[in-house]
């Protein structure tokens, strides 16, 4: 008899290459995807891309970095299910700004039950912008399990309760409010997000728009005057959970883990059935964010806010474009 070969063990170049390819699956603020990869021996590079930065939505680049931090830890979720231990460097260098981080290969990582639901939520996680369903509200425990995943990120969350939710609702009505007089903000959105051509493989499609009905909270129109996608189904929101996402700090470096507690708390999201989407209309204004920061306290600078349901029966969310990887990841080559 033969002997069975063996598959090559993959080198270090392919393991990162994997990992910042089905990172790109992460969400990003109007699926801009602001990010670019860079591989350099057994170290993978995460550099922000300014030239995919939304200017008038989010002129600091906030939003734009959180999106990043997305990524980052989908890029570790990646690395991890593939056996590879990694350090994680957070990088703030004036001399180079658009570096953010570097994960260095270490060794062989075993993987655990637990890295392997984290990566199937990754693969099957979808933004759902429609009403959610529910009888009742999300039980605390499984709230306390949400927020407890962003703790070693150093972001605390907030959960609203129902006389918050109209609060909040409030703001995100007058950030809109600000937002649609603003002449910048209506030439943007004639760009991003739903104007792109379908070879940009960004952006959000317009099929993706839902129509409006009755919720409890407004959601955010991604598609403004586009033709409504898919029939928002019988949920009303009435029992969706709103967490805000705070940092004690207002830097980029908590941006940076503010997208990487996103991102946990959508994969863990996902393991255990809810749908979900970040909403970012709340701080996108100054104004509507220091209201916010009023309504949380003393949690800390609002940074995002995440709503979190149930909807079992709906049909499932099709996936979003993503980039061609020629796009996004470059090898260096190292002598």
């Amino acid at each position: 008899m033969s002997e069975i070969q063996q598959p090559a063990p993959l080198s270090a170049e392919d393991v990162l290459y994997e990992a910042a390819r089905v990172a790109c699956l992460a969400p990003s603020i109007e699926n801009s995807q602001p990010w670019r990869w860079r591989i350099r021996g057994n170290a993978l590079e995460l550099h922000a891309d300014r030239s995919r930065q939304l200017t008038v939505t989010d002129p600091e680049g906030r939003l734009m970095i959180v999106s990043c931090g997305a990524v980052l830890h989908h890029a570790i979720v990646v690395l991890a299910v593939l056996g590879a231990a990694a350090t994680v460097e957070r990088i703030d260098d004036p001399a180079d700004p658009d570096l953010l981080a570097r994960l260095t290969l270490t060794g062989p990582h075993q993987v655990t039950a637990d890295d392997m639901r984290l990566h199937h939520a990754l693969r099957t996680r979808r933004t759902d912008q429609r009403p959610f369903l529910g009888v009742r509200p999300l039980p605390d425990a499984v709230i306390d399990l949400l927020r407890h995943t962003t703790e070693p990120f150093g972001v605390s969350t907030h959960a609203f309760d129902p006389a918050q939710v109209g609060v909040r609702a409030l703001v995100a009505r007058s950030a809109a409010a600000v937002e649609q007089r603003d002449l910048g903000y209506q030439d943007e959105t004639d760009t991003w997000p739903t104007h792109r051509i379908p070879s940009t493989r960004d952006g959000v499609p317009a099929t993706a728009a839902v129509p409006a009905v009755t919720r409890t909270g407004p959601a955010h129109d991604f598609a403004p005057g586009a033709t409504p996608g898919p029939a928002p189904g019988p949920g009303d929101d009435r029992y969706t959970t709103y967490l805000a996402f705070a940092t004690a700090h207002d830097t980029r470096a908590d941006w940076l883990r503010t997208g990487e507690a996103l991102s946990a708390v959508l994969l863990t999201a996902t393991t255990i059935g809810l749908a979900s989407s970040a909403m970012s209309d709340v701080v996108e204004v100054p104004g509507a964010r220091t209201v916010l920061r009023g309504a949380i306290a003393p949690a800390g600078y609002p940074q995002l806010t995440v709503r979190l349901g149930v909807n079992e029966s709906a049909p499932p969310v099709p996936p979003a474009s993503r980039r061609p990887c020629d796009e996004v990841i470059e090898v260096i080559a190292t002598s």
